[in-house]
C-alpha cells in the first residue's frame, strides 16, 4: 500500500512536468521576430509555472491540515470519553467510602471548644473567675483547638485527595 501512494505521487509529479514541458515548448517560436514580446512569453510563463506549483503545494498542506484537525478532533473526544469513564466511577465508589460522619463530628467539636473559649474570655474581662486558673485551661484548650484544627485540615487533604480518583 505504502508503495502504491509512491507510485501514484511520482506519477503526479510527472504529470506535473509534461505539463511545464508543453508549455515551454509552446514558448519557443520557430520563427518570431520580436524577441522582446518572446521574453515577455517567457517571463509570464515561468511565472504561470511557479504560480501552479505553489497553488498545488498550498492545496496538499490545506487537505493535510483538514486531516492533522480531523484526527485531533476524534483524539480529543476518545480523551474525554476515557476522563469521563474514569472521573465519574472512581467518584462513585469513593464517596461510598469516605467517612463524612467523622469530619462532621470533628467541626461540631471544634465549635463547642470555640464557644467555652469566647465563655472563658468574656468572664476574665469582667474579672469574675480567678485568672490563672483559667489562663492554663484556656492555654491547654488552644493547643486542643490547634490540634483539632490540623486534624480537620489533614482529613479535608485527604478528602480532595479522594475525589481526585
Amino acid at each position: 500500500m505504502r508503495k502504491d501512494e509512491e507510485i501514484n505521487i511520482y506519477l503526479d509529479k510527472i504529470e506535473e512536468l509534461e505539463e511545464i514541458i508543453m508549455r515551454l515548448e509552446a514558448l519557443i517560436p520557430e520563427e518570431d521576430i520580436k524577441k522582446k514580446s518572446r521574453k515577455k512569453k517567457m517571463m509570464d510563463s515561468k511565472l504561470a509555472i511557479e504560480l501552479d506549483e505553489k497553488d498545488k503545494k498550498l492545496r496538499e498542506l490545506k487537505d493535510r491540515m483538514g486531516f492533522l484537525r480531523k484526527e485531533n478532533s476524534q483524539l480529543r473526544q476518545e480523551l474525554e470519553k476515557i476522563k469521563l469513564a474514569n472521573s465519574s466511577s472512581s467518584r462513585i465508589n469513593i464517596e461510598d467510602l469516605r467517612p463524612e460522619p467523622l469530619l462532621n463530628d470533628l467541626v461540631k467539636e471544634l465549635q463547642y471548644i470555640v464557644n467555652n473559649q469566647r465563655l472563658i474570655i468574656s468572664k476574665l474581662k469582667t474579672n469574675k473567675v480567678d485568672k490563672e486558673d483559667l489562663l492554663k485551661k484556656l492555654r491547654y484548650k488552644e493547643e486542643e483547638i490547634k490540634l483539632l484544627k490540623s486534624e480537620i485540615s489533614h482529613l479535608n487533604h485527604k478528602k480532595k485527595v479522594f475525589k481526585l480518583f
